[in-house]
């Protein structure tokens, strides 16, 4: 049953009144019709069971956020758990994914049904987070930078014990996730704690201890939540066993002691015989139907309404994902790529410079061999077999200097004038050698010296 539209009237008291002043118009009214038995007939219905203490329930969960990964405890887990607490004849304020606007509106309304209930019972699913000794409850689009951020965009654990103690008794319990801001903030705990006294008859339950470690605080605490439904799903439960199922293992953090009430509200007693007149009067039937009529239309078109939105936020959440799936796979991709051409540049350096050694020992090994080579051959000009090589030790920089020109003049050297004895040095003068018929050594012998720098003269 929805009481919503009663919500005001906080008491047993205000509602008798409200139906007196109800009989007043009424019998002032039309005196002679049965509306006034009809009316006889609520007073007497509400002033007895109306009275009896009701069982009110706050549930809010958030998964979704905005600025951290999603919780592990599932808006699914706390749906579930407002599902058995309705089937235990509470009357149930339920939020999920809730902003903080939303959440605080939430609050009001459940604080507003407190009132003279005999029994409430909170229960938040979602990230939770400590600063200064004060545990808060974060709504989806939580987002901070600073510690005192919290005051105005989370909900503390303090203000809604404060609020769930006016009832008789009442039951907060925390299934705390860690949350992981996107950028880290300095000052805060993540694990969840408790200071105080608890309001009397008013028990406070965090699902996980100081024992657990902050790495199993999720999985911890959706054990707990598994437990916790199990125990609401059972027969005739009660706020002890609930509280039982959070303490197994030592794994919660309690502040209060639980009383042994029923979750399940007392049956009402039999109402009491009233005369009612056989006939209600047509207009009061009419009106009667046309306004509950309306009333379930409104709630269909508001049911409506609110699945419409979720399925939108659900179409537009994964295609968030999707896109930012692509960006990743785009960005992998573009790194592979960029990897691939460094590793194709750094093997291309690599072959050069081998083959540039490579090159570098042919000519070496060259010179070597070419200068190991003694073959003895007749001088074209003497008749006479060639010498050894000159010592060019003995040669000073301008003697070197008049072979490369030498060279140079009779087309054989390309190189500069730098009197360095090198490679293009070398095959000119093997070029010298090979005109003249002599061995090909590219060293040059005295009497070949002689002949080279005589030369054109």
């Amino acid at each position: 049953m929805n009481f919503a539209p009663l919500r005001a009237l906080q008491s047993a008291r205000e509602l008798h009144l409200f139906f007196s002043s109800i009989l007043m118009m009424i019998t002032g009214r039309v005196r002679r019709s049965g509306a006034v038995l009809l009316a006889l007939a609520l007073l007497a219905a509400l002033s007895g069971p109306a009275a009896a203490a009701g069982r009110v329930a706050l549930v809010m969960a958030a998964e979704e956020y905005a600025a951290a990964q999603p919780s592990g405890i599932g808006v699914k887990r706390a749906a579930a758990i407002a599902e058995a607490l309705e089937r235990l004849d509470f009357d149930v304020v339920m939020a999920a994914n809730p902003t903080n606007a939303t959440a605080r509106a939430r609050l009001r309304e459940f604080s507003d049904a407190v009132g003279e209930a005999d029994l409430a019972i909170v229960v938040l699913a979602g990230h939770g987070i400590t600063w200064s000794g004060q545990t808060f409850f974060l709504p989806a689009n939580t987002d901070i930078g600073r510690p005192t951020d919290l005051l105005s965009r989370a909900l503390s654990l303090g203000s809604i014990t404060q609020i769930t103690g006016r009832a008789k008794a009442g039951g907060v319990f925390f299934f705390v996730s860690q949350p992981r801001f996107r950028a880290p903030v300095a000052g805060l705990d993540p694990r969840p704690t408790i200071t105080g006294e608890a309001p009397a008859g008013t028990v406070v339950a965090l699902s996980t201890a100081s024992s657990v470690p902050v790495s199993q605080i999720d999985t911890a605490s959706a054990q707990a939540a598994d437990a916790a439904l199990a125990v609401l799903a059972g027969s005739d439960p009660t706020l002890k066993d609930l509280l039982g199922a959070l303490e197994d293992g030592g794994r919660a953090l309690v502040v209060g002691t639980a009383a042994d009430m029923p979750l399940r509200r007392p049956a009402d007693p039999p109402p009491q015989p009233v005369a009612v007149a056989p006939v209600v009067p047509e207009t009061v039937a009419r009106g009667a139907s046309e306004d509950a009529s309306a009333d379930r239309l409104a709630l269909e078109e508001a049911e409506e309404a609110i699945a419409l939105e979720r399925q939108r936020a659900d179409e537009a959440r994964l295609a968030a994902e999707k896109a930012q799936a692509d960006v990743l796979k785009a960005q992998a991709e573009a790194a592979k790529a960029q990897a691939d051409a460094e590793k194709a540049q750094a093997d291309a350096r690599k072959a050069q410079a081998d083959a540039q050694r490579a090159l570098a020992e042919a000519e070496r090994t060259k010179a070597e061999a070419e200068a190991e080579v003694a073959v003895a051959t007749p001088d074209d000009t003497t008749g006479t077999v060639s010498a050894e090589p000159m010592d060019e030790r003995d040669l000073g920089r301008r003697q070197r200097q008049l072979i490369q020109e030498k060279l140079r003049d009779m087309s054989l050297y390309t190189g500069p004038i730098d009197s360095i004895m090198g490679p293009l040095t070398r095959e000119a003068i093997m070029g010298f050698q090979k005109g003249r018929g002599a061995a090909v050594t590219g060293y040059l012998t005295p009497d070949q010296y002689d002949a080279l720098l005589a030369t054109g003269e």
